[in-house]
């Protein structure tokens, strides 16, 4: 009888062995793991949607908003496309996919960078360029090169922090990611700083070369 709940007991730890071996990472621990379609939160917004930004040295503000969007709610994949009244500029946002053997059911590890957002900028005669300008699921530290233009080579963009809490102009903000590139060409080829927080976008732009510090005051989110 002994012998038989040895083999009983074998047979199910060889069994449970199995299933584990064969469940996606994200199954057996789901704390380490993040969808990606999250990514979103920090770039994809309905019409509707507005952002004033204020230049703090001499108070010249730029209004920007939604003027065309979509969307696959069931990937990652989305598109924004964003006016500056400031400078004319229309900015788009997108995302082209995943790194398909680090996401499984739109989830991935969160030590994982799955995907990037990219973005360009253009207007009417004048495409200045695109690249890829935030890094998914935001760790401090993670970097990577990119292609800032065709004059531009190892433009390097790396997420220097991720803030539980930060306060922006008098306005506090959540998890705001805030990423450093060396001299893209969507900002003149300069140094720059932006920050992001989830369900609002940038709150925070620094130009290095231009000593422009552009601060989010005043928004709105068309849920």
């Amino acid at each position: 009888m002994k012998t038989v709940f040895l083999l009983i007991a074998t047979i199910l730890l060889v069994f449970s062995c199995k299933k584990e071996a064969g469940t996606a990472f994200c199954e057996l621990h789901p704390d380490e793991c993040v969808d990606i379609r999250e990514v979103k939160d920090y770039f994809y917004f309905k019409m509707g949607s507005w952002w004033v930004y204020e230049e703090e040295h001499t108070g010249k503000r730029d209004s920007v908003y939604v003027t065309e969007t979509w969307t696959d709610t069931s990937s990652v994949l989305f598109e924004t496309w964003l006016h500056s009244s400031y400078d004319g500029y229309d900015y788009t946002f997108w995302t082209t996919g995943v790194n398909g053997s680090l996401v499984t059911n739109n989830m991935t590890k969160k030590t994982s960078r799955a995907t990037n957002v990219n973005r360009a900028k253009t207007v009417s005669g004048d495409y200045v360029g695109e690249d890829p300008c935030f890094l998914f699921y935001p760790t401090p530290g993670a970097w990577t090169y990119t292609y800032g233009g065709p004059t531009i080579t190892n433009n390097v963009l790396k997420i220097e922090a991720v803030h539980a809490n930060y306060t922006n102009y008098g306005i506090a903000f959540e998890e705001v990611v805030h990423l450093s590139e060396q001299h893209t060409a969507i900002e003149e080829k300069q140094p720059t700083h932006h920050f992001y927080a989830p369900h609002i976008g940038l709150i925070r732009k620094e130009l290095i070369d231009s000593n422009q510090v552009w601060n989010l005051v005043s928004y709105h989110i068309n849920q």
